[in-house]
């Protein structure tokens, strides 16, 4: 990422049927305030982490399907 924020990813089964993907983000300072998306927004409020994507709009249902979707 152009700030030097970094992302890694790592699938691994550990039981025959329990497989997961692990994705862990390491923001820098300098994203604080400046960061949105699936992961939520970087700014200390969680609850805003479900705003649509362009909008101020907070996907406030149970399941967020509006908010994931409009990441898509």
């Amino acid at each position: 990422m152009p700030s030097g924020t970094s992302i890694t990813a790592k699938y691994g089964c550990y039981a025959r049927e329990d497989c997961r993907l692990d994705i862990r983000v390491y923001p820098l300072a300098e994203d604080f305030g400046n960061s949105e998306g699936l992961c939520g927004n970087f700014n200390s409020d969680k609850d805003d982490d479900l705003t649509l994507r362009g909008s101020t709009t907070v996907d406030s249902g149970k399941e967020p399907v509006d908010f994931t979707k409009s990441y898509m």
